[in-house]
């Protein structure tokens, strides 16, 4: 006959494996939480970014729970030449350890932030002399961008993208990535007085690969016009010099044709005879 053991005897057995248990994962809790307290945010984004002689400025740091701090009023400048180059500007960032770099050592960052009127976050990792980064960009407005403005470029509209990098040293020509575009209500004003260019959607792949970005079916689908692109940009050190080659066919709407007369009538030929090639400097090219 099967034995049977009291329920008054295996009550405390329990208990003990319950209090075990307890204060392991309070010991758990507690070992994290003076991880993250501890956390050299400063040293980790600052080794991360130094190789690419860029530097993040802020004016306070707070906690941000569960995970991270928060950085107010951000900065990120350039520092290769004299004085600095502000390049990003946001009221509020947010960083948190990956987990390789809480228990197994290895340098990443996740980022998170409010930029252009939309949100970027980010995961940056070093390993071996490559800088890893996996980035999703959503509702960004373009019209406050200002790199496009020092490129000449007055565009509005809004637009997210999402990919991944590598990143060997400063030098682009080491960095290889591959992008994906998706901008909506996106317009081009060619001249200050003149109506923008409704470009409406836009859609496409990119790849960075030794210093040349691949467009691949790069389009535009809105009220003034059916855009098409293909082809390649060679990066320079100073980007309005980089070298574009670029096949584009365009089909104007009637009312494009109405308001962009001018600029259509300055083109080699009408847009229905065939593709153009775009190519010369990002900042001045030409059409043929």
């Amino acid at each position: 006959m099967a034995s049977t053991v009291p329920a008054a005897t295996t009550w405390p057995g329990r208990r003990r494996r319950w209090l075990f248990a307890a204060y392991a994962a309070f010991g758990v809790v507690i070992f994290v939480a003076f991880l993250i307290a501890t956390f050299p945010y400063d040293d980790s984004i600052s080794s991360i970014l130094a190789p690419f002689k860029l530097k993040l400025i802020y004016q306070s740091q707070r906690i941000s729970p569960p995970l991270g701090a928060k950085l107010e009023h951000v900065r990120l400048v350039s520092v290769a030449n004299s004085p600095d180059q502000l390049l990003i500007e946001s009221p509020d960032l947010t960083l948190a350890p990956t987990l390789g770099s809480l228990f197994l050592g290895r340098p990443g960052i996740s980022v998170y932030a409010d930029l252009f009127g939309g949100t970027a976050e980010a995961i940056m990792r070093q390993r071996s002399g490559v800088t890893a980064l996996d980035f999703d960009l959503n509702g960004l407005s373009l019209s406050q961008s200002g790199l496009l403005r020092q490129l000449g470029a007055t565009l509005s509209g809004k637009v997210s993208a999402t990919g991944h990098a590598e990143l060997r040293n400063p030098s682009i020509p080491d960095a290889t990535g591959h992008f994906t575009l998706d901008g909506e209500n996106v317009a081009l004003q060619i001249v200050n007085g003149f109506p923008s260019l409704r470009l409406g959607t836009v859609t496409g792949t990119l790849t960075l690969d030794h210093g040349i970005i691949t467009l691949d079916r790069l389009r535009a689908h809105g009220a003034d016009l059916e855009l098409n692109a293909a082809g390649t940009i060679q990066l320079a050190p100073d980007l309005p010099d980089s070298a574009l080659a670029i096949h584009l066919s365009l089909k104007p709407a009637a009312i494009a044709i109405n308001h962009f007369a001018i600029f259509l009538n300055l083109l080699p030929h009408p847009p229905a005879s065939g593709p153009y090639l775009v190519q010369g400097r990002l900042a001045a090219p030409s059409i043929n």
